[in-house]
């Protein structure tokens, strides 16, 4: 999800956000909800003790309310972020923004393990599904991950996020051909790559009740 349980990088340009302590362990009620900002609409059911964390046009992420380890983010029409050794909040010029062309750039990347693409379909969109984490024996960090290995990966068209792997992250990404020639990302994403598992168990069937609405 950006950075690893030490850093986070998310939902604003060029800074860098060390993670919110814990919040209580009631969350929201257990329910179906709405986002209110996110772009296509998202409805999406959840179990007690889950909380909203971010819900904004182009990004909106969701948690456990007793772990800021793991969590579960969608991202609306994300770019593939720039390769250059700076890390700069830019894009990487020259890659196809859809479903396959952003999971093939993906596939592509240096200092990345990536599973075999499977088919994907999750609220009403389909695409390709596949599993990131750092590949063994990856030493490039970029200057804010405090020395972890780091592979960038998505940024925002308005420059208020960016997206990186770093240190033992696992994340399940499934890139979604959105309505309207947009482009979704779901990414089930767990800092600690050891808490994946679990994760994914538990977030399972929130992502199954994910319904996207047309813009």
């Amino acid at each position: 999800m950006g950075l690893a349980a030490v850093l986070l990088v998310a939902g604003c340009a060029g800074a860098v956000v060390t993670p919110r302590p814990s919040a209580g362990p009631t969350g929201m009620p257990a329910g179906t909800y709405t986002t209110k900002a996110f772009k296509p609409a998202l409805t999406y059911t959840v179990p007690a003790g889950w909380i909203n964390d971010n819900d904004a046009k182009d990004y909106f992420a969701i948690r456990p309310a007793v772990s800021d380890a793991v969590g579960v983010s969608v991202f609306s029409s994300p770019l593939a972020m720039s390769q250059d050794k700076a890390c700069p909040d830019a894009g990487e010029p020259g890659v196809d923004a859809s479903a396959a062309g952003l999971a093939a750039w993906i596939r592509g990347l240096k200092g990345l393990k990536v599973s075999a693409p499977r088919l994907a379909a999750m609220g009403g969109l389909r695409g390709i599904e596949i599993d990131v984490e750092i590949a063994d024996g990856w030493t490039f960090s970029c200057s804010f991950a405090n020395g972890l290995p780091t592979v960038p990966l998505f940024f925002g068209k308005a420059g208020d996020y960016h997206w990186v792997v770093a240190g033992s992250e696992k994340l399940r990404l499934d890139i979604l051909d959105g309505p309207d020639k947009s482009t979704i990302v779901v990414d089930v994403d767990a800092f600690d790559g050891a808490l994946f598992d679990d994760l994914a168990m538990a977030s399972g069937p929130i992502t199954r009740s994910f319904a996207f609405k047309a813009n």
